[in-house]
């Protein structure tokens, strides 16, 4: 597999290079477990990251990632790099982009307007990630997919269901079954779904506005935040319209037997999952947590070192 330029959207990668990322982040996560310790072979890169909110797990990924590899990892606010929405003065976002690319090898950008994100990525030269904004989540898209790999092993015909709100998280992950060959069943109120042009070439997606039907014989179900940080004034409205699409364990039992529970945190217990769910046996969501942190190992591998397989093969060899 060749380098990994940009990570935008899902629409970014194809399928080999997704089972090769996924294989990737096995591959160093054993290394490590076998040594103790893999090589730097990031050793001098350096990558920046731009986050509109404070970030506990993708910041924890990749900065942990980085530092596992042998390079760095610098973390600004919007604010202290005066972009995005909590920018009280904007800097000329060429000017950005290109004194932050000629400081650091890579930059992860967390910043909710979509189209901004295109724009760096657009900009960017060197290689870019979307750690999430209004529209897609494809570090969060691939981690949950490395977490279902490894609990199911087989990826083509499994069902994926997800109840609640299209979220940006909904898309990626919609757009990632259908690379792998899963089907993708969403389970929301009428109108809640993902933009259409976003979801209406894909093969083996579903909408239902039942929650029940998609979470029957369901190999996972999802689930995510009800009310995010920029729709609180909304929050009566939407547990409102949501209240149906609770993932209860009522709900999990008409998921196959070894079904389990997936949110991609944090979650408010009581709102879009009970406790019974995402604190009891069926629950997945700390295993999915840490895949972000093997899924960013790999993505920084492919993205920062000259030859991406060679490198792999040499953190191998170090833990033989």
């Amino acid at each position: 597999m060749k380098k990994i330029q940009r990570l935008n959207t899902i629409a970014d990668l194809d399928s080999k290079t997704v089972h090769a990322l996924l294989d990737a982040a096995e591959r160093i996560e054993h290394a490590i477990r076998r040594h103790g310790a893999i090589k730097p072979v990031l050793r001098g890169k350096c990558l920046a990251m731009v986050f509109d909110e404070t970030s506990l797990r993708t910041r924890n990924a990749f900065e942990r990632a980085m530092f596992d590899l042998g390079g760095n990892a610098i973390h600004f606010s919007g604010r202290d790099a005066r972009i995005g929405r909590h920018a009280e003065k904007s800097e000329h976002l060429g000017d950005f982009v290109n004194v932050v690319a000629r400081f650091n090898d890579a930059l992860l950008t967390r910043l909710y307007d979509h189209a901004l994100q295109t724009r760096i990525s657009d900009l960017c030269p060197v290689p870019f990630i979307n750690g999430m904004c209004d529209q897609h989540h494809p570090t969060q898209a691939l981690c949950d997919l490395l977490t279902i790999r490894r609990r199911l092993r087989e990826l083509p015909g499994i069902k994926i269901a997800f109840v609640g709100d299209g979220t940006n998280v909904a898309t990626s992950l919609a757009q990632l079954a259908t690379l792998v060959g899963a089907r993708f069943v969403l389970a929301t109120p009428p109108g809640w779904g993902p933009p259409q042009h976003l979801i209406d070439k894909l093969s083996g997606y579903e909408w239902t506005s039942d929650p029940l039907q998609a979470a029957k014989d369901a190999d996972v179900v999802v689930g995510d935040v009800w009310v995010p940080m920029n729709q609180a004034h909304r929050a009566q409205e939407r547990r409102e319209a949501l209240e149906p699409y609770r993932i209860t364990s009522a709900l999990m039992k008409l998921a196959r037997p070894h079904a389990f529970f997936l949110h991609n945190l944090p979650a408010n217990r009581g709102d879009e999952v009970t406790s019974e769910v995402i604190d009891g046996p069926q629950s997945a969501v700390y295993e999915e947590a840490v895949a972000r942190l093997h899924i960013a190992r790999a993505l920084l591998l492919y993205m920062l070192h000259p030859e991406p397989e060679n490198g792999l093969a040499s953190l191998e060899a170090a833990a033989a």
